[in-house]
Order: structure tokens, then sequence, then C-alpha cells
């Protein structure tokens, strides 16, 4: 008991009290500029917080990540299957499956040909009239 008699209350007391009150002295006088410097180490820290964050996302690969790497690894690639082979020296010699014909004359092309205006020309006026209208009408 003696160590604690011994010990001034008094005085620790009176040292907490004055501490209090120019602490409040100084909240009062200067507020606004303790409220900025408050909210800047308090975006400070958060900041940090992110970047922590960050930084330890990044080291620890996501499984989506090695699916990928392994994936999209590099390959070997043989050297024949980048350039295409060399062509052949020579030509293959023309070869001809039948006879080539002569031209068609006039007595060749007689059984297959009308002439529309021999006809009846009215008629094909008509049919070449409803053909371009339809022609027509399926344009949009």
């Amino acid at each position: 008991m003696a160590l604690w008699s011994m010990i001034p209350w008094v005085k620790i007391r009176s040292a907490m009290q004055t501490l209090r009150t120019s602490v409040v002295d100084a909240l009062q006088t200067r507020r606004n500029l303790v409220l900025l410097l408050g909210g800047l180490a308090l975006l400070l820290i958060c900041l940090m917080g992110v970047f922590i964050l960050i930084e330890h996302n990044a080291k620890i690969p996501s499984t989506f990540s090695r699916t990928l790497s392994n994936d999209f690894k590099p390959l070997s690639i043989a050297p024949e299957d980048l350039f295409l082979p060399d062509e052949p020296d020579f030509l293959p010699e023309v070869l001809l499956n039948r006879e080539p014909r002569n031209p068609w004359n006039l007595e060749d092309v007689r059984p297959f040909w009308t002439d529309p205006w021999q006809d009846d020309p009215e008629r094909w006026r008509e049919r070449i009239k409803v053909t371009i209208d339809e022609f027509l009408e399926g344009v949009p």
C-alpha cells in the first residue's frame, strides 16, 4: 500500500485535465483542418487496402488463367507445314478426250431454230411483256 500512496494522483489528474482541455481547444479552433486530415488519412488507408488486395489477387493465378495457359502452350510446327512443296519442273501435255467438232452450219441449226417473228409476233410480244411485268413486280 505504501507504493500506491506514493503515486502523485493529483499531478496525473491535473496533467490529464490539461491534455484534455488542450485537445478540446485544438479541435474547436482547427476543426476543419482536423476533419480534412482525418478524411485524407481514411482515404489513404482505403487505397492501401485496395492495392494490397489487387496485388494479392494478381499473385495467385486463377483456374481460368491456368487452363488458358495450358490450352495455348507453344507448339512446335514442322517446316514442311509452313512452306509449300516445290513445283514440278515439267508441264503435263494436253490430253484431248474427243475430236474437235466442226462449227455448225445452217443445216445443223435449222431443226432447233424457230423464228419468233414468222410465227405470231403479237403472241411473242405479249409473252415478253408478261415476263417483264412479273420480273419488275418482284423487284423491291
